[in-house]
């Protein structure tokens, strides 16, 4: 059984993670508001994108060196307040500083929930823990677009101030499990009890763990460019290209698998390795993309539950192995790879939808469809740390030693 903190963990990560899907429907509505151009529409999202994800590891730094639980709660409020604000603001200039409060919050959240997740999963579960509170980000994405229609239908714009009720409630709650949370830190930090290092043998002794995570975070990098260009760009290509005049069910599908595939792959990574569900999870990619974007009739259907489940089952996979690397830095690897990695997936929709305009679509979308082979390879210079082939070395460090 799990530590029941890891679900609360959860909750706070879906709260949390709300903005990512209710700043997107609120865009057009803030354009005519305040007259913006499609530039300035462009450094919202921007602005977000590098608050939210690009900075994290900035946060994972500090919550290595200094312990910060109270980067939870207030992550937590300033993800909704920052985005209750986009509600009532009258400029341009004041909308980029509500965007940028509500990216600090999800910011200040991620490593430090990554790094309690990791500190009370039981030996041997770190993947299912991670599965578990990577969940809720993914759900917390999804629900996001359904909350914001839900707020607006009242008053619209204005009635997107209700988005904060979210964030203040789970903050109140955090700061009611602070004490906990702390002596949780403090005992890890400390090192009163025996605490477990997970060292990864390579098959080649001489690679670096650094050069390793640099490969990891490719990897990272890689799957976003995949993830975020099919979302981005399905609403377009099968409109004009494959006759389907409605294809927003086919995001909630492919978003809805990838909350699936992520409670699958942290039990899968525990069982057979992080590397094999990397490798695996961009061989069935690669499969299933093309057919994705060319059939027709229920296997347009079937193909995105595939592709959305298999792209994000390696969520938590690539945030425990990149803990694993650094497994004296677990904010530092968790904002790595969950912030700069992640984020860096607005970089790839603004380079494959530059080879839109100059290509046509279709060229953009073949290039996605061959993305994975570049992450398969990324995936199989990665060390092994299967646990049934002596991949990992798991040993126990007491005080004296430490």
């Amino acid at each position: 059984m799990l530590n029941p903190y890891i679900y609360i963990l959860s909750a706070g990560h879906l709260i949390v993670d709300l903005g990512q899907g209710i700043l997107p429907i609120i865009m057009p509505l803030l354009t005519d508001k305040l007259n913006l151009s499609f530039l300035q529409v462009g450094v919202v999202a921007l602005t977000f994108t590098f608050s939210s994800a690009i900075i994290q590891p900035v946060f994972g730094v500090l919550s290595d060196r200094f312990s910060m639980p109270w980067l939870m709660p207030l992550g937590l409020f300033l993800s909704g307040f920052g985005l209750a604000l986009t509600g009532i603001i009258s400029s341009y200039q004041l909308l980029l500083l509500a965007v940028l409060l509500s990216g600090i919050g999800v910011a200040g959240y991620h490593p430090e929930g990554s790094k309690l997740t990791h500190l009370v999963s039981k030996e041997g579960k770190a993947g299912t823990s991670m599965s578990i509170f990577s969940v809720g980000g993914n759900l917390g994405f999804g629900i996001g677009p359904m909350l914001a229609m839900f707020f607006l239908s009242f008053s619209g714009l204005k009635s997107i101030t209700g988005v904060i009720i979210p964030g203040l409630v789970a903050a109140i709650v955090f700061l009611f499990l602070m004490p906990k949370f702390s002596r949780i830190l403090k005992e890890n930090s400390s090192k009163e009890k025996t605490k477990e290092v997970t060292e990864i043998i390579s098959d080649d002794k001489k690679q670096s763990k650094k050069i390793s995570l640099l490969f990891l975070i490719f990897y990272v990098v890689v799957r976003s460019w995949i993830h975020a260009g099919l979302i981005y760009f399905i609403p377009f290509y099968f409109p004009t290209f494959r006759g389907i005049t409605e294809p927003e069910y086919l995001v909630s599908i492919f978003l809805i698998a990838g909350a699936i595939g992520t409670i699958i792959g942290g039990p899968f990574a525990d069982r057979f390795g992080g590397r094999n569900g990397l490798v695996l999870s961009m061989i069935i990619s690669l499969i299933g993309i093309f057919p994705f974007l060319y059939l027709g009739g229920k296997a347009i259907s079937i193909f995105a539950f595939i592709v959305g489940a298999s792209l994000i089952s390696t969520f938590s996979i690539t945030v425990v192995y990149g803990q694993k690397l650094l497994p004296n830095n677990i904010g530092l690897a968790s904002g790595l790879v969950m912030g700069l990695g992640v984020g860096t997936g607005s970089v790839g929709v603004t380079l494959l939808g530059y080879i839109a305009d100059l290509f046509g679509l279709p060229v953009a979308m073949n290039i996605i469809s061959f993305l994975p082979i570049l992450g398969l390879i990324l995936a199989f210079v990665l060390p092994n740390d299967s646990p049934k082939r002596s991949g990992v070395k798991i040993k126990k460090v007491s005080e004296e030693e430490a």
